[in-house]
């Protein structure tokens, strides 16, 4: 008597066990790893300037991802000084929560739309002496709408228009309320998420 629990066991758990080897978790299920490098571009304090950085996070249902990640300007923003004075270099990076959210148009076309919800900070150096005049930390936003092409399976291209808006730009000599806020347009490559 006692093998017979034992027994009905062993027969049961091999068809139990292929069950589970034989299937796939489905799509809507399954979660993977996506990252992407990013040039961006965009106005700071009235000048054009490239942003680089880049995001990594995780793929849920092959459509939504959540991550985090930042940029930092390329070139510091040159910024008048007094009328007789050296100038002022202007520094900006920012980063935080990212959300991406896709939907196939063709087989190898994506259509995207992005949040970027964070901080940032932005410092002015003295041109010449390299001390710090003023810096402020400040709250930001950025949507994006993006298309994506297929390159290889897991690779894709991608390029996006967007706007930051920014708040709390109070303390940062020779940088007003909204010059932060920009229209920006970006250039991306991504691995994975698929």
């Amino acid at each position: 008597m006692r093998l017979a629990p034992l027994l009905l066991l062993t027969l049961a758990l091999p068809g139990t066990l292929s069950a589970q080897v034989g299937s796939e978790t489905p799509s809507r299920d399954r979660i993977s790893a996506t990252a992407s490098l990013f040039f961006k571009a965009g106005k700071i304090a009235d000048e054009n300037r490239l942003h680089v950085g880049g995001w990594a996070g995780l793929v849920f249902g092959d459509r939504l991802a959540v991550g985090g990640g930042g940029f930092t300007v390329v070139n510091d923003v040159e910024l008048p000084g007094s009328a007789g004075g050296t100038g002022f270099d202007l520094d900006v990076g920012y980063g935080g929560l990212f959300l991406r959210y896709w939907e196939p148009l063709t087989p190898s076309l994506l259509g995207e739309a992005g949040l970027i919800l964070g901080a940032g900070h932005a410092e002015v150096q003295d041109q010449l002496t390299r001390s710090e005049v003023g810096s402020d930390n400040f709250l930001m936003a950025e949507a994006e709408m993006s298309l994506l092409y297929s390159l290889l399976p897991g690779v894709a291209m991608g390029a996006s228009v967007g706007y930051r808006m920014t708040s709390g730009v109070e303390d940062i000599p020779g940088v007003s309320v909204g010059e932060l806020n920009t229209f920006t347009g970006t250039l991306f490559l991504r691995l994975g998420g698929e």
